[in-house]
């Protein structure tokens, strides 16, 4: 069995830009002077496609400590991030884990106590990232840990959006006195090509409806084979390793019974696949991988992940890209 050495370059949408993104890229912009750290989270399944280096450009000479969500979905190094931040902070964390938002917290708060003289507006911190990758959650678990309330102050959900205002400021602290802006997520204005565009809809930084689940899925086993060219990771549904989606998902459909048998004799003798729902049982196989059901996995390339020179060459392109849009 050979794995496919690449995926087709789908012609879609590559943005999914809205006006509330732009809205609050202002709002971020005249905060900033306010500001005193910046909370950036991205995705441990996609950390390249989903950082959005327009923050920079808003939050101009800012503290910023990159935190990456989901770390007990994702099978991302810390020896490859400890290469990709040699000059930068940052932590991987699970925001649903306790111990884990509490560590963050006394974090925050040490971090506070190093400034002098103390700021007498307290510590104001402002949470970003693209959309759906944690940062309402993370909000509502800070404030959990640090004022020992179960009430959460920002919506949270399973789909991009949930967010739309750059929200008042939220105590998260009293002693000290530690604020936090949460704000929504904010796409970029045209990603670079199709795969970063899969890669963000696998991790839901895009609406669900803008690609179709099938290409989705298909990406998925592209990037599943090339992780672990035996089939493994998916011999549950499949005996053996195959770079053809709809053979999976037929697999699939029979064993979550989503075949139609209503099929005429003749035809099950020329071997006609049965009907089934193709998008269904995409949308379950990814879901299954998407709630780590399955095990970790990331959702992008290797070579873009293992890569040593990549990350850097990647970021300067990005920026020049960026800059050109």
């Amino acid at each position: 069995f050979i794995p496919r050495e690449y995926f087709p370059d789908y012609n879609f949408n590559l943005a999914d830009f809205k006006g509330f993104h732009l809205k609050a890229m202002k709002k971020m912009a005249a905060l900033s002077p306010q500001i005193d750290l910046i909370l950036e989270t991205r995705d441990a399944r996609a950390p390249i496609s989903s950082r959005n280096l327009l923050f920079e450009k808003a939050l101009v000479n800012k503290e910023k400590i990159i935190l990456y969500s989901k770390s007990d979905l994702s099978s991302l190094k810390k020896e490859t991030l400890d290469r990709w931040h040699k000059n930068e902070q940052y932590m991987i964390l699970d925001f649903k884990k306790r111990n884990e938002i509490e560590y963050l917290v006394e974090f925050l708060k040490n971090k506070f106590k190093d400034i002098y003289p103390p700021q007498p507006l307290g510590y104001r911190i402002m949470i970003v990232g693209m959309p759906n990758v944690g940062k309402s959650t993370l909000l509502n678990g800070l404030r959990s840990i640090g004022l020992n309330t179960r009430k959460k102050v920002a919506k949270t959900g399973g789909q991009p959006g949930v967010t739309k205002n750059t929200s008042e400021i939220t105590r998260i602290t009293k002693n000290p006195d530690i604020l936090l802006y949460d704000t929504p997520g904010v796409s970029l204005p045209r990603v670079k090509d199709s795969n970063t565009m899969i890669s963000l809809a696998l991790i839901g930084c895009v609406g669900i409806n803008q690609i179709s689940p099938v290409i989705q899925a298909d990406y998925l086993l592209y990037l599943l084979n090339k992780q672990d060219p035996t089939g493994s990771l998916y011999a549950e549904f499949y005996p053996e390793p195959t770079n053809k989606i709809m053979t999976l998902l037929y697999a699939i459909a029979k064993r979550i019974n989503k075949v139609n048998n209503k099929m005429s004799k003749k035809a099950k003798l020329k071997g006609i696949i049965q009907h089934f729902d193709e998008n269904a049982c995409a949308i379950y196989w990814i879901d299954k991988w998407k709630q780590g059901r399955q095990g970790r996995c990331m959702f992008e390339e290797n070579e873009r992940i293992d890569n040593k020179s990549s990350f850097k060459e990647s970021t300067e392109n990005e920026r020049k890209r960026l800059d050109s849009l």
